[in-house]
């Protein structure tokens, strides 16, 4: 029997299908408990090992048995850093889950909000929004909700901008209570005042949270009402439950940014493109924060971020990495110069949602715009290129494309052939996409 709560180096323990872990090394130590890195006797490999201060635990069995469920029903994803197996459960001693080790090249997201860790690229950041909207989708949809949504469930890589998500022992099944309320700025107004528990709901706010903090860099509910000496937990209520204002709200400006304190939200916010603006202020409008109505869903999220993936262009003026408006004008990020595109490939709709893409050179397809049925977002399927101002469309992808032009004409290009952005030209991608080429 273990004694201690804490365990020595080469210490043995038992896992629930028998096998024997050996402790190596200590890794971290949290307010739950302490995470070790193991080795599985019978194969050598290496795992973490979270272990848990009993203290800390209402109803110990009760959480062991909630733990061993979500490791039968398996991860929602392979973005998440999941449960595997569980040490053999004693009353009364303290137990513990193996689980993978993170691999190197990931950061913690928090020291991307502290300009610790940084993107390699903008396309980078807008794949890590991406991914974190997928997991998310997943998690949902296996029938989990998350319950404890913060800045420290991350770790992404900042060539890729893949993600892996830690401290999943708070996920719970649908209608579930961990007892977890979550973490202060990152719940639900709801939960603050104490109207709900954790639920989808909760969890699409604390997503759109993270989402803002990622791409603007600043925490969209603190402006100039909650620049006070202190933030206690009177003003935590007050701010964040009961009179939450979004910095950027369209009509009430009562807490807008202020310059020298909120530097990232007023560098970046006029960046975007008008329909990110939009998706945050309606993520954070009083009817979200006050009577949890219109938040949007993961699969909404995720087509206006392949959206504004397709719309990474590099600065004419600069050569610096900017998204690009379909049908008005960006100011280049470093010389405030505007940018705006010949015009723009306007794409049947699909789902209710638009998914153009401006015409410009550099501007990327992914096989999402050639399959009305993918979600592939990674995949390069076409290329915008222009030669003495005129444009055109390569195809990089399987599918092979038809062409019309409004004059009648007719044609259809293979992988490699590139065809011209005429206005009014229509391209069937095939696969139920088709778009039509719009001049400005």
């Amino acid at each position: 029997m273990i004694q201690n709560t804490r365990l020595k180096k080469n210490q043995q323990l038992r896992l629930t299908d028998g096998s024997t872990i050996t402790v190596t090394d200590k890794l971290g130590e949290g307010g739950q408990g302490i995470v070790y890195k193991v080795r599985i006797d019978s194969t050598g490999a290496e795992k973490a090992l979270k272990w848990y201060f009993l203290t800390k635990l209402k109803e110990p069995r009760k959480f062991y048995n909630h733990l061993q469920s979500n490791i039968d029903n398996g991860a929602p994803s392979n973005s998440f850093i999941w449960a595997e197996e569980l040490t053999e459960y004693i009353d009364g001693e303290p137990f513990g889950y193996i689980m993978d080790i993170y691999p190197r090249g990931y950061e913690e997201f928090t020291k991307y909000l502290m300009a610790r860790a940084r993107f390699s690229s903008v396309k980078a950041m807008v794949d890590a929004a991406l991914n974190i909207v997928v997991a998310f989708k997943d998690l949902h949809n296996k029938g989990y909700n998350y319950q404890d949504l913060n800045d420290e469930n991350f770790s992404i890589n900042p060539q890729n901008g893949k993600v892996l998500i830690c401290d999943n022992d708070n996920v719970m099944g649908h209608g579930e209570s961990s007892g977890v309320l979550g973490k202060a700025r990152y719940m639900a107004p709801e939960v603050v005042r104490g109207e709900k528990t954790p639920d989808k709901l909760t969890d699409r706010f604390s997503l759109a949270v993270i989402l803002f903090m990622l791409l603007v860099g600043d925490h969209p509910l603190e402006g100039q009402k909650t620049n006070v000496s202190a933030l206690t937990n009177k003003n935590d209520r007050k701010f964040f439950g009961f009179e939450p204002v979004f910095m950027f709200d369209a009509t009430d400006h009562s807490n807008a940014p202020i310059l020298g304190l909120h530097q990232n939200a007023i560098a970046m916010w006029n960046c975007f493109p008008s329909y990110i603006q939009k998706a945050f202020q309606r993520s954070f409008s009083q009817e979200s924060l006050l009577q949890c109505k219109n938040r949007l869903l993961e699969q909404e999220w995720f087509h206006l971020l392949v959206r504004l993936k397709s719309s990474i262009v590099k600065s004419p003026y600069s050569g610096s990495e900017m998204f690009l408006e379909c049908d008005r004008a960006i100011a280049c990020p470093d010389t405030k110069k505007s940018v705006k595109p010949v015009g723009y490939l306007r794409f049947d709709k699909r789902t209710n949602t638009e998914i153009d893409v401006p015409i410009f050179a550099g501007v990327t397809l992914y096989e999402y715009h050639m399959n009305s049925n993918s979600e592939d977002f990674v995949t390069e399927s076409a290329g915008i290129e222009e030669k003495s101002g005129k444009f055109g469309l390569r195809n990089k992808s399987n599918h092979k494309w038809s062409i019309s032009t409004p004059s009648g004409k007719n044609a259809s290009k293979q992988n490699g052939e590139a065809t011209a952005l005429g206005n009014g030209f229509q391209i069937d991608f095939g696969n139920g996409n088709i778009a039509t080429v719009v001049s400005n």
